[in-house]
C-alpha cells in the first residue's frame, strides 16, 4: 500500500520539470511569440487552439477550455489520479522515486473501466509468465525464437501465451471475485449457446494492445500452427476501454520516436511492427486490420505531419499500399511510400537480409505517392502494346494534374515523357486540356474548402468569447490579484464580492491559499482546485496583459463590479419603460423615468 505522496517531494518534481517537454510527448508543439501551440489532444481541430506557456508553466485549449498545470495534462490524457500523475511526471523527468510513493490500485471496486484496465494488466501479466516460466509456453517460446524475437522484445512488448484451456483466464478471475457482469463485459471471454462463459484466447500467442497512454486494453492472439483451420488472428472485441477505430498498435511505444524521426512508418501487421523496432526503426505503427480511421489520423497529426506506408512487398501488399493511398486523403500529411524488394515482408526481409538493410531502405528508399502509383500502373499494363500504353498514359496524366508543384509535374511528365517516348510538350497540352476539363465538372465552390472555412471560423468564434463589462472587470480583477498577492489586502480589507460565483470561488481559494510568489507555488494552488476551478484558472493565467497594473485601473474594475447590481436595475428598468410606451401608460412611464434618472445619478457618483 503506497503512502501519502509528501508535498516536499511533488514540490522537488515541480521545481525540475518544464510542461513544454512534457506535453511534446504528446502534442506537436510549435513555438508562438513566447508561448507554444498544437493541436488539443483532448478534442478533434484543424486550427491549433492549444497554448502552452513556458513562462508560467501552464496550458490552455481556448476551444474546449481545459486547462491547468502539468499533473493536470496527465489525469486528463492519461485518466490517472493526482499521485498517479505525480509520479507518471517524475518518471519522465528521470526523478528518483522512493518506493514508499509508489502508487499501485489493487482495488476492483473502483469505475468499471478501471476495473476492466486491471483486468488486462493481469491477463497480460499471466499470459506472459505462461509463456517465459512454464511448460506450458516453450512451444510459443520456440515459435518466436524461431522468427528471432528474443526476450527483450518479447518483454518489451509483453508478449504471452494463452494454453489450450477454456477455463484457466476464467478460473483465475473467479478466484478474484470478479462480477459475471464484469467478466462479459471483458472481452476476455466467449459464451456457448448455454451461457457459459470460456475463454476467448486458447492456443495463441498474445500480443498486447495499449492506448496511447501504455494502458493495455486489447489483445490480438495469433496461432502457432499456419496449417490451423482457424483465423491466424484474434482480437478482442470492442469494450469499454477498447475501439478499434482510436487505437494504434505501438503508438505508446512509438511516440518519441516519430518525434524525433517526424515522420511514423505505418505497417500491415504486428509482426512487421515488432521486427522493424528489433532492427532499429522504432517509430512504427499498425492499425487494427482496418485503413487509418479520422480518428487515428488526428493522433497522429498531433506527432508529425509525414506518413510512410510500408506495406509486404507481394501482389496483395501492393495493391493495400494503393487503397491506402487512394484512401490518404487528408492535408495535414505528406506520404511516402516503403517498397519492400522480392516481394517480401518487412518481417521476411529484415529476417533475411539483416536489419542494416533494412534501416537504409526506410532511410533512403522512400517513394512519393505520384512515384509509387505510376509504378502501380506499369504492373497492371503490357508496355509493349500501343493500347496498353495510351491507357497507362491517359491513367498517369490523372495523377500528374492533382499535383500543385510546378517542379513535380515537370519532374514526372519528363519521365513518362521519355519512357514512352513522346513529347514533354504533348504530355503538357493534354494535361492543360485535362485542367480545363475538371474545372469545368468542379462545383463553383468546393465543398471541402467550405467545410475548412466554417470549421476555422468556428474555432475563431469560440477563441474569441466575449464578455460584459462586469464579467471582464471580474476577470482582469483576478488576473492582477493572482500575480500581484497586495490586492488581495485591499479586497478582503473592503469586504469585496465578486458577481458571478466561479470568480468568487477562486477569490476565496485564494485568500485561503496565501500569496504566490513563483510557479512551484502556483502548481501548488492549482492541485487544491476542483477541475473546472483549473480550467478557469488556466483561462485566466493565459490572458494576455500588461507587465503591470495602475491603480486607476483597480478601482474603475471594483466599481464596475460594486455597481452591478445597479446596471441589473437600470437594465430591467428600460424593459419596463419600452412595456409602458407599448401600451401608453404614460403615468407608469414617468414613474419609471424618474426611477431611472435617480439610478443614473447613483452610478455616476461611485
Amino acid at each position: 500500500m503506497a503512502t501519502r505522496i509528501p508535498q516536499e517531494f511533488i514540490d522537488e518534481v515541480t521545481s525540475k520539470t518544464n510542461i513544454v517537454d512534457v506535453i511534446s510527448k504528446y502534442v506537436q508543439l510549435k513555438k508562438a511569440g513566447k508561448n507554444f501551440v498544437g493541436l488539443c489532444p483532448f478534442h478533434e481541430e484543424r486550427t491549433p487552439s492549444f497554448t502552452v506557456t513556458e513562462e508560467k508553466q501552464f496550458f490552455h485549449c481556448f476551444s474546449c477550455g481545459r486547462g491547468g498545470n502539468v499533473y493536470k495534462f496527465i489525469m486528463e490524457m492519461e485518466s490517472k489520479s493526482f499521485p498517479e500523475s505525480v509520479i507518471e511526471v517524475a518518471k519522465m523527468g528521470n526523478i528518483p522515486i522512493p518506493d514508499s510513493y509508489q502508487t499501485e490500485n489493487t482495488n476492483y471496486q473502483n469505475s468499471d473501466s478501471r476495473t476492466l484496465l486491471k483486468m488486462y494488466e493481469e491477463t497480460a501479466k499471466l499470459y506472459s509468465h505462461i509463456l517465459l516460466k512454464t511448460e506450458n509456453g516453450s512451444k510459443a517460446l520456440k515459435y518466436l525464437n524461431n522468427r528471432d524475437i528474443d526476450k527483450n522484445l518479447i518483454e518489451t512488448f509483453n508478449l504471452g501465451y494463452a494454453p489450450n484451456n477454456s477455463d484457466l483466464l476464467l478460473q483465475f478471475f473467479r478466484d478474484r471475485d470478479i462480477s459475471e457482469d464484469i467478466l462479459k463485459k471483458s472481452g476476455l471471454f466467449a459464451e456457448n449457446q448455454q451461457g457459459q462463459l470460456f475463454d476467448r484466447f486458447r492456443d495463441r500467442m498474445m500480443v498486447p494492445i495499449t492506448d496511447e497512454a501504455g494502458n493495455i486494453v486489447a489483445f490480438s492472439g495469433r496461432i502457432l500452427d499456419k496449417d490451423a483451420s482457424t483465423a491466424k488472428y484474434l482480437n478482442s472485441p470492442e469494450t469499454e476501454i477498447f475501439s478499434k477505430s482510436k487505437v494504434l498498435f505501438n503508438l505508446s511505444n512509438a511516440k518519441k520516436s516519430i518525434r524525433d524521426n517526424q515522420n511514423v512508418i505505418l505497417f500491415e501487421g504486428f509482426m512487421d511492427v515488432l521486427s522493424a523496432y528489433k532492427s532499429g526503426v522504432t517509430n512504427g505503427v499498425a492499425s487494427m486490420g482496418t485503413s487509418l480511421t479520422d480518428q487515428q489520423l488526428y493522433t497522429l497529426s498531433r506527432l508529425t505531419n509525414q506518413i510512410n506506408i510500408c506495406y509486404d512487398g507481394d501482389d496483395p501488399g501492393v495493391e493495400a499500399t494503393y487503397r491506402a493511398l487512394t484512401q490518404l486523403n487528408d492535408d495535414r500529411f505528406t506520404y511516402g511510400v516503403i517498397s519492400v524488394p522480392d516481394k517480401k515482408d518487412p518481417d521476411e526481409y529484415i529476417r533475411s537480409e539483416g536489419s542494416e538493410k533494412f534501416r537504409n531502405l526506410v532511410k533512403n528508399g522512400v517513394q512519393t505517392p505520384i512515384s509509387f502509383i505510376l509504378n502501380y500502373f506499369r504492373r497492371h499494363y503490357n508496355l509493349n502494346n500501343e493500347h496498353d500504353q495510351l491507357e497507362f498514359l491517359n491513367q498517369s496524366l490523372q495523377e500528374i494534374v492533382k499535383l500543385d508543384s510546378p517542379v513535380e509535374v515537370d519532374m514526372y511528365v519528363g519521365r513518362v515523357a521519355d519512357e514512352m517516348n513522346v513529347s514533354k510538350e504533348s504530355i503538357n497540352k493534354e494535361l492543360d486540356a485535362l485542367r480545363r476539363s475538371n474545372a469545368i465538372k468542379a462545383p463553383a465552390n468546393n465543398n471541402d474548402n467550405v467545410k475548412r472555412e466554417s470549421l476555422i471560423r468556428s474555432t475563431a468564434s469560440a477563441e474569441t468569447t466575449k464578455f460584459n463589462r462586469i464579467e471582464m472587470s471580474e476577470r482582469c480583477l483576478l488576473y492582477w490579484t493572482i500575480n500581484f498577492p497586495e490586492l488581495k489586502a485591499n479586497l478582503k480589507g473592503n469586504d469585496f464580492h465578486f458577481v458571478h460565483d466561479k470568480y468568487q470561488k477562486m477569490y476565496e481559494a485564494l485568500l485561503a491559499f496565501g500569496d504566490i510568489d513563483n510557479n512551484v507555488q502556483m502548481s501548488d494552488f492549482t492541485n487544491g482546485l476542483d477541475d473546472n476551478s483549473k480550467n478557469l484558472l488556466a483561462e485566466l493565467v493565459m490572458m494576455k496583459m500588461p507587465e503591470e497594473y495602475s491603480e486607476q485601473e483597480i478601482d474603475d474594475y471594483i466599481s464596475n463590479v460594486n455597481n452591478s447590481g445597479l446596471e441589473d436595475k437600470v437594465s430591467n428598468i428600460n424593459q419596463q419603460l419600452k412595456q409602458a410606451a407599448m401600451v401608453g401608460d404614460d403615468k407608469l412611464q414617468l414613474e419609471l423615468t424618474k426611477q431611472l434618472i435617480n439610478l443614473r445619478k447613483l452610478l455616476t457618483s461611485n
